[in-house]
């Protein structure tokens, strides 16, 4: 049966601090209560770099109702010189072992090509308020079989071990001229851990590329009674992001549908694209978060899904 969905528009933006001028990206939820839920993303300063905040939200018939937005960065940049001096990029939030812990994505500028992003974890004490790092070190970072890039991880707990997909750069292609940058090839892929530190990984892409495609980016993993169902963003050489779905047996071996999810609106904050897709299911509906234009500059929004 096919799904359908009605827009509800813009559920949050930037604060205007100045750790907080712009963008709410990637926004995923933490259960509070069976009507409130607290919505984790990452914020851009005024030097456009990423850092963790969030938004609490109740639950209401109309839609979806901002209560309490984080005073401060929850999820702040790493020294000088780390994996996440320019950007720490909430991913995913587990609870594994008693620990509380989200997976982000830590970014820094590069000279050869604009930027690299791996991996970090972090812990929180109080209840997903604030996180701290449990390493200035990536988690996953460069390996045999991850030569470039490593980020956007969504965590699950399964059978005592916890589940990543993440994405995996496989590629950098130089640009047509000295002057144009080189572009970005990655996909999705898949790693295992005990401890949630130590991850196993290999170098099976769980969904390889369609024609002209360079970017498939934010995995977003569900257990279903038959197994697995991903919410994804991909887009093609020129073109912007689209969100779209898959579904799995195994959760290794996926078969994607090729309409997108939701097309961009007639005009407004999400009428050039639509990116970075969470589910949120509630006693009183399943909505839809995502990001517009930007990859989300002008806030996260949300859709009601039937």
């Amino acid at each position: 049966m096919a799904e359908h969905y009605e827009r509800l528009g813009l559920v949050y933006g930037a604060t205007g601090a100045s750790w907080h001028r712009s963008h709410c990206q990637n926004p995923f939820v933490q259960q509070l209560s069976p009507s409130r839920y607290r919505v984790h993303f990452a914020a851009r300063d005024e030097k456009n770099r990423s850092q963790g905040a969030w938004a609490d939200v109740e639950v209401t018939g109309s839609g979806l109702v901002v209560k309490e937005a984080a005073p401060a960065p929850s999820l702040t940049l790493g020294r000088l010189g780390a994996f996440d001096d320019c950007g720490a990029m909430p991913g995913s939030i587990v609870t594994h072992r008693g620990r509380l812990l989200m997976y982000y994505t830590g970014w820094t500028l590069a000279r050869a090509v604009p930027f690299t992003f791996f991996i970090g974890a972090a812990e929180s004490q109080d209840g997903g308020k604030t996180f701290q790092k449990v390493s200035e070190a990536p988690v996953l970072g460069r390996n045999h079989y991850d030569p470039f890039l490593t980020g956007a991880p969504w965590v699950i707990a399964e059978g005592g071990r916890l589940r990543m997909w993440y994405i995996s750069g496989t590629e950098w292609v130089p640009g047509a001229t000295e002057n144009e940058p080189p572009t970005h090839y990655y996909s999705i892929k898949h790693a295992v851990s005990d401890d949630g530190i130590a991850w196993e990984v290999n170098d099976k892409l769980c969904l390889p590329y369609l024609e002209n495609e360079h970017a498939i980016a934010r995995p977003v993993v569900m257990k279903t009674g038959s197994g697995y169902r991903m919410i994804y963003s991909a887009r093609r050489l020129g073109e912007t992001y689209r969100i779209y779905s898959a579904t799995s047996a195994d959760g290794l071996s996926w078969q994607r549908d090729t309409a997108p999810m939701i097309e961009v609106a007639p005009s407004g904050w999400d009428s050039e694209m639509v990116c970075y897709g969470s589910r949120l299911e509630t006693p009183q509906g399943n909505f839809l978060l995502y990001n517009g234009n930007a990859y989300g500059k002008d806030g996260f929004g949300a859709a009601r899904w039937t």
